[in-house]
């Protein structure tokens, strides 16, 4: 058996290939990183518009149940509100429209329906309902 000096300077170091492999490797890693983070800013990015269009949809439910006097209407999907941002102001990628019903549920029960649509790459709609009883 060889001393352990010898062996080590018989070494020749690492060849070229193997360099080559190892970028390979390193590159098919990267890349396949850098495909699962554009996924998840895309997703991230997708959830964000889905919960300003609940918070936007639910902000009108509420105003609408507040009115002393509700009458039958229909605003969708071209008489709502059109181009709203996060905060319910102009300037944004949202339009919310409502229509409000009789049901033959009950005399007086009206039924209350808010749709909230986005215009972008991931777009989408949100539409809650509810039942006021107004007499």
């Amino acid at each position: 058996m060889k001393p352990l000096i010898s062996r080590l300077k018989s070494r020749q170091g690492i060849t070229f290939n193997e360099i080559l492999v190892a970028m390979a490797i390193t590159g098919i890693g990267v890349l396949g990183y850098a495909a699962t983070t554009v996924g998840v800013i895309r997703g991230n990015h997708a959830s964000g518009n889905h919960t300003v269009a609940v918070n936007l949809a639910h902000e009108k439910l509420e105003q609408l149940k507040g009115a002393t006097n509700l009458v039958s209407e229909n605003r969708c999907p071209g008489a709502g509100e059109s181009g709203l941002n996060a905060l319910g102001a102009a300037g944004g990628i949202f339009d919310r429209c409502w229509t409000i019903t009789d049901t033959p549920l009950a005399a007086g029960l009206k039924q209350i329906e808010v749709t909230v649509t986005w215009r972008e790459s991931g777009s989408g709609a949100v539409t809650l309902s509810t039942l006021v009883y107004k007499d």
